[in-house]
């Protein structure tokens, strides 16, 4: 018997399918090759260990909640997104027409241009800091530093 072979009777001698002709075979060819048996000891492990594993039924009240959870969820994540969408549209517009009617109107000063658009950079530049900070503190654990 090859290892190929034996592992697959391995398999069959954990769930209780082999002849015992073929249980022999696998036996012997277990005391011959240290690498098919310590597979078969890490599998019997692993069986002994998932045999003594149930299934618990939860009550109907984790189920009413959880449905209305993914629900929630759902109907947020489309809310915000819809949201997002109408301020990238309005954020766009509102960015086009301050192009053409300020910054490129010859009529107003060039040093009220450069003042306004610094501040507008330091408005973005500001939102896009406080936004990258709020992401990183929701995924990272106020207290992981603290020893308990």
């Amino acid at each position: 018997m090859n290892c190929q072979q034996a592992i697959i009777y391995i398999s069959g001698k954990l769930d209780g399918e082999l002849t015992p002709e073929q249980e022999r075979e696998l036996d012997l060819h277990l005391q011959d090759c240290p690498v098919c048996s310590k597979e078969y000891q890490e599998l019997l492990k692993i069986k002994e260990v998932t045999s003594d594993m149930r299934f618990t039924d939860l009550p109907d009240r984790f189920w009413a909640g959880y449905w209305n959870d993914i629900y929630n969820r759902l109907e947020r994540g489309i809310g915000w997104m819809l949201l997002s969408i109408g301020a990238i549209v309005l954020l766009a517009f509102g960015a086009w027409e301050l192009l053409n009617n300020f910054f490129l109107d010859d009529t107003v000063s060039i040093l009220l241009r450069l003042g306004v658009g610094a501040g507008l950079l330091g408005v973005i530049t500001l939102l896009v800091s406080v936004l990258i900070e709020r992401l990183f503190a929701l995924k990272h654990e106020r207290y992981e530093e603290v020893e308990r």
